[in-house]
């Protein structure tokens, strides 16, 4: 029989033991901001992509080269002389080098590199037209209603996910083996509550602090990169709430017997490092062969990191997300009966 009186004091306990510790604050509050810093500075949204640089190896026919691309504003041409229009492509000062003449034109282009491929197609796309080309249709280019999703607002999701993850297994699971390795465990063995309040009430002492540091991450998104969220926000804040409780129960279950920090310590590696790794924070889960896919779709921060991004970004409501919330509340109670399972106070 659970007692709300009880799990209120020892939420109120283990809140005053996290604030009491400045490293856990840092840690939880001040680290993934700067994550969200300096990945954001790194991958943000640069407008749109500058000019092809092509270089035009001087000869009688380099003056029609470059007359034909001339009038395209997405090509920045140069005529330079054969060594040196060499050494600049050799150097990357160019993503392409031309020779040849308006209709026998010779391009030279590197297939490892993303902007001389984008080069070549401007390239072509130029000199055709000057050949005569005409487009039969008239192609209406349009932006996506909630705006185009750069890598950083896809980034600011998987951030927020990454600190759930971090919150739950070392907030919760390192805090409960510590407690079990400074014997604090064996003291409360012999107050008024049950096993399952004293874990309920671990897991629930984290809620409202994992809530906090997920609305600060999204604001700095908000307010640093012009991030827009798309979906309701209360449906965001339970889905933070619930991602919460799930790598809570997981860190609950993860610290249920280790004895010892050294112990625990490899076991919560070996379940975040795949999450880190395979769960799409930083990169599409796409991206992965098919025989990965199984595993992937089985971490929890999968999941957490889709929902999130279809309120966020998408916009989705409750059935939108239906089979994330379904599979995140299947593995919270799983992971809290196995860690009411194998508990050990000692």
């Amino acid at each position: 029989m659970l007692r709300p009186r009880t799990l209120w004091q020892l939420s109120l306990a283990q809140l005053r033991e996290f604030w009491r510790s400045r490293e856990a604050v840092v840690w939880s509050y001040a680290f993934p901001v700067l994550m969200a810093v300096v990945l954001g500075l790194a991958f943000g949204r640069r407008g749109p992509l500058p000019p092809s640089r092509v270089v035009v190896v001087a000869s009688a026919q380099a003056a029609s080269l470059r007359a034909a691309l001339q009038g395209v504003p997405a090509l920045e041409v140069r005529v330079l002389d054969g060594d040196a229009a060499q050494q600049a492509y050799a150097e990357g000062r160019a993503e392409l080098l031309l020779s040849g003449s308006p209709t026998a034109p010779a391009l030279r282009v590197d297939p490892l590199r993303p902007e001389s491929e984008l080069a070549q197609r401007r390239v072509a796309d130029a000199l055709q037209r000057g050949a005569g080309r005409e487009d039969p249709l008239a192609i209406a280019i349009e932006e996506p209603a909630g705006g185009a999703h750069g890598y950083v607002e896809r980034l600011i999701p998987g951030l927020i996910g990454l600190n759930l993850l971090g919150a739950g297994l070392w907030g919760v699971g390192f805090n409960l083996v510590d407690m079990r390795a400074k014997h604090l465990l064996r003291r409360l063995v012999v107050a008024p509550m049950g096993r399952a309040e004293f874990l309920l009430a671990l897991l629930l002492s984290r809620l409202g602090l994992v809530v906090i540091n997920s609305c600060l991450i999204l604001l700095f998104g908000i307010f640093t990169f012009d991030l827009t969220v798309q979906g309701a926000w209360p449906l965001l804040f339970g889905v933070f709430a619930l991602s919460g409780a799930v790598f809570s129960g997981l860190g609950l279950a993860v610290a249920s017997r280790p004895r010892t920090i050294e112990g625990v310590s490899g076991v919560m590696n070996l379940a975040m490092l795949p999450q880190w790794l395979l769960c799409g924070s930083f990169f599409d889960v796409s991206n992965f062969p098919a025989y990965f896919q199984p595993l992937v779709q089985l971490l929890p921060l999968t999941h957490v990191n889709a929902a999130l991004r279809g309120v966020i970004l998408d916009g989705h409501g409750i059935v939108g997300i239906g089979w994330e919330l379904a599979y995140l509340v299947g593995f919270t109670l799983l992971s809290f009966f196995l860690a009411l399972r194998f508990f050990r106070w000692t």
